[in-house]
C-alpha cells in the first residue's frame, strides 16, 4: 500500500498549452500503467483545452460550479457531487463555469491524455 499525504502535495499553476484562464492542479500516485488521481481548481471560467483519455477518465465535482462536454454533444452544468465518466478517446474539456470557480477530483485511467486546441468562449457557451 502507498499513500500519498494531502500534506506533502505539491500544487502547480496549469499549464497554458493545456488549460485556458487559472488553474491549479496536485496529481498523486501514479501506477504503472499511467492510473492517477489529481484535484484540479479552477477559477471562474477557466477550462481544460480541448482533451481525450487512452483509457478514459472520472470526474468527481467537489465545490463550485462547473461545465463539461464532448464534441458534438450538449453541454452539462456540473455541481458538488456529480460524477462524470468520459470514455475512452472521447474529445472533451471541463471547467469553471463563467460565474463561479470548481474543484474536482479526476481520476485517470492510464496512459497520457492527447491535449488538441484551446476551447474558445463561443464553444464554451454552446449548449448553455
Amino acid at each position: 500500500m502507498r499513500i500519498d499525504e494531502a500534506s506533502s502535495g505539491v500544487w502547480e499553476r496549469g499549464n497554458p498549452q493545456r488549460f485556458s484562464g487559472e488553474v491549479w492542479l496536485r496529481y498523486t500516485l501514479l501506477d504503472d500503467e499511467g492510473t492517477n488521481v489529481g484535484e484540479v481548481h479552477f477559477s471562474a471560467g477557466a477550462r481544460t483545452h480541448w482533451h481525450r483519455h487512452p483509457k478514459g477518465q472520472f470526474l468527481y465535482v467537489l465545490s463550485g460550479r462547473g461545465r463539461t462536454r464532448s464534441r458534438g454533444e450538449t453541454g452539462r452544468v456540473l455541481l458538488p457531487g456529480d460524477v462524470v465518466h468520459v470514455t475512452e478517446q472521447e474529445w472533451h474539456f471541463h471547467g469553471g463555469e463563467p460565474g463561479s470557480p470548481m474543484v474536482h477530483v479526476a481520476v485517470n485511467l492510464g496512459g497520457r491524455p492527447e491535449w488538441g486546441d484551446p476551447v474558445p468562449d463561443d464553444e464554451y457557451d454552446e449548449g448553455f
